[in-house]
C-alpha cells in the first residue's frame, strides 16, 4: 500500500490526497504564479495526471494559459493547484494544502528563472535552476 499525504483547504470543502513520494517540492517565479501567490513564488508538490479529491464539486478552473488551468475552492478561495492541459496532464499541488504534514519539505527546483523578481530569493544555491524556455522545452517533449 502506498504511503499517501492529505491536504485540504482552508474550509475544508476539498480534501486532496497525493502520494508521500510527490512530497518534492518546487518554486515557480513565473508571472502567473507570483500573481495567484501575492507576489512571491508558487510552491508546488509534483503530481501526476491523476487527480484524488473528495469535495471535487467544490473545485473551480480558470485556464490561465494556453497549456495550463489554476484550481482553487469554490467556497474559500484556497489555490489549490494547477493543471497541464497539453502534453502530461500533470497536477501540481499547493504545497500550503500539506502544511500539517509531517514531511520535511526540502526545496529541489526554481523554475521560471529568468522571471523571479528582485525583492527575494533562496538562501540553498544549491537548488535545480531553470528558465521558462527550458520548462516549455521539456513540456513539448
Amino acid at each position: 500500500m502506498t504511503k499517501t499525504q492529505v491536504g485540504t483547504c482552508l474550509c475544508g470543502a476539498v480534501e486532496i490526497s497525493i502520494p508521500a513520494s510527490s512530497i518534492k517540492p518546487s518554486a515557480c517565479h513565473c508571472g502567473i504564479c507570483r500573481k495567484l501567490s501575492g507576489g512571491g513564488p508558487f510552491i508546488a508538490l509534483h503530481g501526476d495526471e491523476t487527480l484524488n479529491a473528495k469535495g471535487a464539486q467544490y473545485i473551480k478552473r480558470y485556464k490561465s494559459s494556453d497549456w495550463a488551468e489554476r484550481c482553487f475552492c469554490g467556497e474559500c478561495g484556497t489555490n489549490l493547484f494547477y493543471h497541464l492541459t497539453e502534453g502530461s496532464g500533470e497536477h501540481f499541488y499547493s504545497a500550503g494544502l500539506f502544511q500539517e504534514s509531517d514531511q520535511d519539505f526540502t526545496l529541489v527546483e526554481e523554475i521560471f528563472i529568468d522571471k523571479k523578481p528582485d525583492y527575494y530569493g533562496f538562501l540553498d544555491k544549491s537548488t535545480k535552476r531553470r528558465t521558462g524556455a527550458q520548462v516549455f522545452e521539456d513540456i513539448s517533449s
